[in-house]
């Protein structure tokens, strides 16, 4: 199994979740309003399969997906991704599962089985905020390549697992790839960062707060004992740590 981190840039969130591209570098400091948000999608190359983790903002250069670009400069082409496991639907994780060509709206996997929570898809089309697209989010009605899921746990493949664990929003999934003695895991938004590890608390940015740090020192526990490798979609400085 190969990991690799498609690390999309830095973007800067104001306070009515307006996204800004700012750098495909790490930011150092802070903003003087809002603040900066480090995106970064994951390729996991296992059996015959190549999977994308969550997909990015959707953020472009010089016309073309970042996302796409990271591929392929990892020499995998869009048409290449077999299986695209979405946590939940925030833009910053879901944008890049299309973009427009012309007028039309087109899938960036199109031989891709794309795997999203029906129960999380009814929850973000009937909210107002501004942490999802609604444009794009009605686009995905008439992707023919996705699985929409309606069960809380269970397997995808032989080698991936998932559960609906809530947290952070209410019907988001995380994830476990597995092969032979190596797992890798994918906590989205409940373990966004290594150094929530580090602070036993509830945050604000989560609907349920509680329920993200109670399944965060699950987690630890867990990836201690049976050596984890753990993916952080926000990270600053860490994409993975093998516990």
């Amino acid at each position: 199994m190969k990991v690799i981190p498609l690390f999309e840039g830095v973007y800067h969130v104001d306070e009515n979740k307006e996204f800004q591209f700012k750098s495909q570098d790490i930011i150092e400091g802070k903003p003087e309003s809002g603040y900066y948000l480090n995106v970064r999608p994951f390729l996991v190359q296992v059996a015959d399969d190549n999977i994308l983790i969550d997909t990015g903002f959707g953020g472009e250069i010089d016309c073309e997906p970042i996302v796409l670009r990271k591929l392929r400069e990892h020499h995998i082409e869009p048409n290449q991704i077999t299986k695209v496991l979405i946590s939940h639907l925030h833009k910053d994780h879901a944008n890049g599962l299309g973009n427009w060509v012309g007028e039309q709206f087109v899938c960036n996997f199109p031989n891709a089985l794309i795997y999203i929570q029906q129960r999380e898809y009814d929850y973000a089309i009937s909210q107002t905020n501004n942490s999802y697209n609604y444009e794009h989010l009605e686009k995905l009605k008439s992707f023919k390549n996705i699985i929409w899921m309606n069960k809380n746990q269970g397997q995808i493949s032989n080698q991936v697992e998932f559960e609906l664990t809530g947290g952070h929003v209410p019907f988001q999934q995380v994830f476990w790839i597995k092969e032979n003695d190596e797992t890798v895991f994918y906590g989205a938004d409940n373990l966004p960062q290594l150094n929530y590890l580090r602070y036993h608390a509830a945050f604000k940015n989560d609907i349920d707060g509680i329920k993200a740090m109670e399944d965060r020192l699950r987690w630890e526990v867990e990836a201690k004992k049976k050596h984890w490798t753990i993916l952080f979609y926000h990270g600053k400085r860490t994409a993975t740590n093998k516990f």
